[in-house]
C-alpha cells in the first residue's frame, strides 16, 4: 500500500502541468477577448489553412499496466470535448522574415530545440514583427496534446493557445502595438535547460507517454528589455516547456509553456 501511495502522490504532482495542457486550448479558444486576427501579408508559406497536416508525429503503444492504465484515466476524466471550430481564433501554421523556422539541426534533440526554441521567442524586435506572425510561428512548431484525444484543429493550436493565457511571455496586441511604438526589443541570454523534475518523477512510476518524444523542460535565464530613451530592464525569467514530436515537420515541437515566470 505504501508503494501504490507514493504513486498517487507522484500522479498528484504532475497532473497540474499535465492537465494544463488540456485545459488551456479550450480557455485560449473560448475566452480570448482579442477579436480573430486576420492574415498577414508577411506570413510564410508554411501556412495550413484548413487541411491537416501530412506528416504524422511518431506513436508508440505502452503497455497497458495498471499504472499506465491508472495515469490514462486520471487525465480522461479532466477533458471535455468541445468543438474544433473555436481554434479558427487563432492564426494557422506559418513562419515569416521575423520568425524563420528552427534550424533543422536544432529540432534533433530535446535539448536543442528548448534552447533554439525561447531564443526565437523571446529574441523580438517589436517594431518589425507583429503577433500574428508570432503566433503562426507557434502553430507551426507545435506539437499535438498526445496525453488523451482532442480534435484535430483543436491539437494544431495547443502550443499558441498556451502563449496566449496569462501568464505568458506574449504580450497582447493591445500591449505589442505599445512596444512597437516605443521601439521596444527583447533579447534573451544565459538559459538554462535541465528535465523538469516532477517529469522525471513520473516516470519513474512506470507509466510511457504515447509519445516518444515528449519531455518536460524547466527553462530558466535573463531578460534584457530595451527601450530607446529609457535605462535597459534586466528580468529574470523561468517556465515549463513541454516538448513532444512536432504537428508540421519531423523530430521535436513544442506543445505548451507554463508557469512563465519573471523576477
Amino acid at each position: 500500500m505504501g508503494g501504490w501511495s507514493s504513486v498517487r502522490a507522484k500522479l498528484l504532482l504532475t497532473a497540474p502541468l499535465l492537465l494544463v495542457l488540456i485545459v488551456v486550448v479550450l480557455m485560449a479558444l473560448r475566452l480570448s477577448s482579442e477579436a480573430p486576427v486576420g492574415r498577414a501579408s508577411r506570413l510564410g508559406s508554411a501556412r495550413a489553412d484548413t487541411a491537416l497536416p501530412s506528416y504524422r508525429p511518431l506513436r508508440v503503444t505502452p503497455p497497458q499496466t495498471a499504472i499506465e492504465r491508472t495515469v490514462d484515466q486520471d487525465f480522461a476524466q479532466e477533458w471535455s470535448s468541445e468543438s474544433a471550430s473555436t481554434a479558427a481564433m487563432l492564426p494557422e501554421a506559418a513562419t515569416s522574415v521575423a520568425f524563420p523556422p528552427i534550424a533543422a539541426s536544432d529540432v534533433q534533440a530535446p535539448s536543442t530545440y528548448a534552447l533554439a526554441f525561447t531564443q526565437e521567442l523571446l529574441d523580438v524586435n517589436f517594431a518589425t514583427s507583429t503577433r500574428e506572425e508570432l503566433l503562426a510561428w507557434a502553430s507551426y512548431n507545435n506539437a499535438p496534446n498526445s496525453i488523451v484525444a482532442i480534435p484535430a484543429l483543436i491539437n494544431l493550436k495547443v502550443l499558441p493557445a498556451s502563449l496566449t493565457i496569462s501568464p505568458t511571455p506574449v504580450p497582447t496586441l493591445k500591449e505589442w502595438r505599445g512596444l512597437a511604438a516605443t521601439r521596444t526589443t527583447w533579447r534573451v541570454s544565459g538559459l538554462v535547460t535541465s528535465v523538469n523534475p516532477i517529469w522525471t518523477q513520473l516516470l519513474a512510476t512506470g507509466w510511457q507517454p504515447v509519445d516518444p518524444l515528449m519531455v518536460m523542460y524547466d527553462v530558466s535565464g535573463t531578460l534584457t528589455v530595451t527601450t530607446p530613451g529609457e535605462a535597459r530592464d534586466v528580468q529574470s525569467i523561468f517556465f515549463v516547456l513541454t516538448l513532444g514530436g512536432a504537428s508540421w515537420h519531423a523530430e521535436y515541437g513544442a506543445m505548451a509553456l507554463n508557469d512563465w515566470t519573471v523576477n
